[in-house]
This record gives C-alpha cells, sequence and structure tokens, in this order.
C-alpha cells in the first residue's frame, strides 16, 4: 500500500503577493489555505453564496470534521455497495452535495484527509518545473500549428517529469497524463494512473494546468499540444496518452488544431471523456441558480460553441488511435449511455477507435457495476485496457483481454483500497476549486482566432 504523505498547509508554490497576478500561475484557485479552510470560508461567505448553499458548504465541513468517527468500509465491495447507497437515496443539486455524501459513506478515512487537506502547497502540482530545453524546434512544431499565446517556457515548465522518468529507455512507453476539470493533475493520478509504471513498462508524467482546468479550455489545450510534442522530442518516440473527463476535450482540441501531435502520439485513451459536453453542466458549479461559473464548465455544456466548433469538421473523429472507457453511473458527465453518449467519439479517418462501455462489457458481473464518473480511474477494465492499448499497434482490443478475470474484479489489481478512496476524494478537491474561483463567468469564452476561422484537418 502506497504511504500518505502528510503535506503541510501554506502558500501555493510560486505564490506572490499579488493575488490577480498570481492566480494565473497556479495549478489551483485556491490561494493561501488548505481545504478544509476553504470550504469553512465559502461557508461563511454571505456575499457570494444564499443562504442554502452556505448550509450545504457548512454540512461538508461539519462531516468532514468527524472524519475518523465514521465507519470505513474494509473492502472494495464494500465501499462501492456504499457508494451505490448514498447516491440512490437523491438527486443531487450540485458538486458540495456529492462531496458530502462521499464523505458520510466512509470513504474519506484520515490519512486521505490529511494527503487532500494539503493539495495546494504539493509540489506534485507545481507549475515551475526545471525542463531542459528540447533539442528540436517544437514552438511550434509545423507550419499548420495554431499559435501558442502562452510562452515556452510557461508551457514547458507545466509538465511535471518525476525523478523515476527513463525518457523512453528500454522498451519503456512515455505516457502523458491530463487531468480533468476543478482538480490538479499531481493530485488526480496520484491513487491511479501515476502508478501505472509499477505495473507495465510505461513512463508516465503529467501536466498541470493553470487554475485546476477551470479557465479557457483552448489555452488547457495548448499546454497538452506542447506537452505531446515535448515529452515525444526528448524521448525520441511517440508517446501514449491517459486523460480523464474534461482532459479528452483538452486532447481533442489540441489534436484537431496542432496537427504535429498526431504522429508524436501512439495511443489516446480517454477516461469518462465528454466529447459532446455534458447536459448537466449546472450541477458542477456550486451556485444552485447557476447565474455564473468558471469558463470550461460553461464550455462543456451540451452543444456550447466549444464543443460544437470541436465537433465541426470532422472533430468529433478520431484523430490516433483512440481507446474510450466511460460508464453509465458518471454523475458529472451525462448522458453517458446509449448512442447519445457524450463519450462516443467516430472514426472516419480509419485510424481505430474502440469504446468500452463498462456496464456493457462487464454486463452482470463485479466490474460492470457501479462506477462513477471518477470511479471509472480504478476500474479494472479502465486499467485492462489502457494497458492493452499502450503496449499495442492501435486502440485497445477487448477480445485480447481474459474478461473473466477482468469483470470478476471490483478494484484495477494494480490498486488498492486506499486508492479507491483517495480517488472518490478528489471531489472534495473540486469542490474547494469551484467555491474558489474567481472571477466567475456569466458566458464562455469567446473560440479563438485559428478555430473560429476553420482549420484543424
Amino acid at each position: 500500500m502506497r504511504p500518505i504523505h502528510i503535506i503541510s498547509v501554506g502558500l501555493a508554490y510560486g505564490a506572490t503577493p499579488s493575488l490577480a497576478s498570481s492566480l494565473e500561475h497556479r495549478t489551483s484557485s485556491v490561494a493561501d489555505t488548505n481545504l478544509l479552510d476553504t470550504l469553512s470560508s465559502a461557508a461563511n461567505d454571505q456575499g457570494e453564496w444564499d443562504q442554502g448553499e452556505r448550509n450545504a458548504l457548512s454540512n461538508l465541513v461539519s462531516q468532514l470534521q468527524q472524519v475518523g468517527s465514521i465507519f470505513t468500509p474494509n473492502t472494495p465491495n464494500e465501499a462501492l455497495s456504499d457508494l451505490q447507497h448514498s447516491y440512490g437515496l437523491k438527486g443531487y443539486s450540485n458538486i458540495v452535495d456529492i462531496a458530502w455524501d462521499i464523505t458520510a459513506a466512509g470513504l474519506i478515512p484520515p490519512e486521505i484527509l490529511s494527503f487532500l487537506n494539503g493539495y495546494t502547497d504539493s509540489e506534485l502540482n507545481s507549475l515551475d518545473n526545471q525542463n531542459p530545453a528540447p533539442e528540436d524546434d517544437i514552438y511550434p512544431k509545423s507550419s499548420e500549428d495554431a499559435p501558442y499565446s502562452l510562452s515556452e517556457e510557461t508551457l514547458r515548465s507545466a509538465i511535471h517529469i518525476p525523478e523515476t522518468f527513463g525518457h523512453g529507455r528500454n522498451g519503456k512507453i512515455p505516457v502523458v497524463l491530463i487531468p480533468g476539470t476543478a482538480i490538479p493533475s499531481g493530485t488526480t493520478w496520484y491513487y491511479s494512473f501515476s502508478k501505472l509504471g509499477d505495473s507495465t513498462d510505461a513512463d508516465v508524467v503529467w501536466v498541470n494546468l493553470p487554475r485546476a482546468s477551470l479557465n479557457d479550455a483552448q489555452v488547457s489545450a495548448e499546454y497538452v499540444a506542447y506537452a505531446i510534442n515535448y515529452i515525444s522530442s526528448l524521448c525520441g518516440k511517440p508517446v501514449a496518452l491517459i486523460s480523464w473527463s474534461q482532459g479528452g476535450l483538452n486532447t481533442q482540441w489540441a489534436l484537431k488544431y496542432w496537427p504535429s501531435t498526431r504522429p508524436a502520439l501512439q495511443d489516446f485513451i480517454a477516461m469518462s471523456p465528454d466529447f459532446h459536453g455534458t447536459i448537466v453542466e449546472a450541477a458542477i458549479c456550486p451556485a444552485l441558480t447557476y447565474i455564473a461559473c468558471t469558463p470550461s464548465i460553461l464550455q462543456q455544456a451540451w452543444e456550447s460553441n466549444f464543443i460544437t466548433t470541436l465537433r465541426s469538421d470532422d472533430g468529433d473523429s478520431a484523430y490516433v488511435p483512440t481507446t474510450v472507457i466511460y460508464s453509465s453511473f458518471d454523475e458529472i458527465v451525462e448522458p453517458m449511455s446509449g448512442p447519445d453518449a457524450s463519450a462516443l467519439l467516430g472514426d472516419m479517418r480509419n485510424v481505430g477507435v474502440t469504446l468500452a462501455h463498462i456496464q456493457t462489457v462487464c454486463a452482470d458481473q463485479p466490474g460492470g457495476t457501479f462506477y462513477t464518473h471518477e470511479g471509472v480511474l480504478y476500474n479494472p477494465l479502465a486499467w485492462a485496457l489502457a494497458i492493452d492499448a499502450i503496449t499495442h499497434d492501435g486502440p485497445a482490443n477487448i477480445s485480447r483481454l481474459n474478461l473473466g478475470q477482468v469483470c470478476g474484479m471490483i478494484l484495477a489489481p494494480e490498486l488498492d483500497l486506499l486508492d479507491l478512496f483517495g480517488t472518490e476524494g478528489l471531489l472534495l478537491v473540486a469542490a474547494a476549486e469551484l467555491v474558489s474561483y474567481k472571477p466567475q463567468a456569466a458566458r464562455e469564452p469567446p473560440i479563438a482566432g485559428y478555430a473560429s476561422h476553420g482549420g484543424g484537418a
């Protein structure tokens, strides 16, 4: 079992006295406090939230203060059963309610809360990584690429390369991890695919996005595009990429408008993606009235300008071999089943696409039961397909798997119960990020000039 490191609370890495300028250089929207203090402050902010919203936040803080006295499930099966029971009791108006139920179900033991409480001060989420300049000219790599609005140093510094990274030597495959909405990347992957190299020949890095991917998704896509070409150049070979949630949209946008990334990416593995947006984007925002939200959440609304632009000109089809894993019980992205599932991606370019609906592939088996938006990250089928895709040409092939064995498990064999708890706990971080984001936006950002004029063939 992975040891828990309790991280001290303080100023986030790179903080300066000027909050307005500092926030743009943070991976987090939280200024200088821990998770509990952030939620408590929001609960007492009469100018920002109405009484109902403050009550919901107060209830969450109260529940978190009881962690340690709440019964914790002893097995993955118990944990999923308790989670399903909690989710099935009521509908959700926003993510704060979801976070409350995860805590009340006993899925946040003290060691998990200690880790998550100090996430703003974690070097795992640093935007100031000291990475060497690439030997190749990749800024931009091709005249067909969209222009970058950020400096090359800014884009390169966001890539977290662990000390154990082997630069793709000895047959290892570089894997770039891209986070979802409202959770910093290092925290996102700590309890899941950051451990991929422990079980297969993968060399893992991740990209830390400013303000937890709540800013303009078009700018977040610049970080993704640069990271693909940078790690590929650094290792001298194509890379694989695993995304979660909004990370799938950011990656698809990068592939569309930075075509030089396509030959540099051997596999795109998308977990819980919303390629068509979500019809419940209001539930992600803490404000029940949904008057304002964050730029990237507005961009993820079903048929938003961002989604419509991405899907135009065959942007709703894969550019590289792509494996998609999604669950009917996704509480963030809806719909996630049937012919209108947001995760669906076409294959008009014949590059190879595998669409794996967990409840269909593992029907009536433990691995096909109740997996949430974040639960896909510890699902055994998701892990088996990711490893299969990375270690073979083309996308994952379900027929290569021993489905009786894979679907017979609740939890990926590479993980343990603590990883399940830590992954579910990510929604606490999301709640803190969402109530901290300032200024909120009333409308989505305008489409960038390079995209509004077509392109991305």
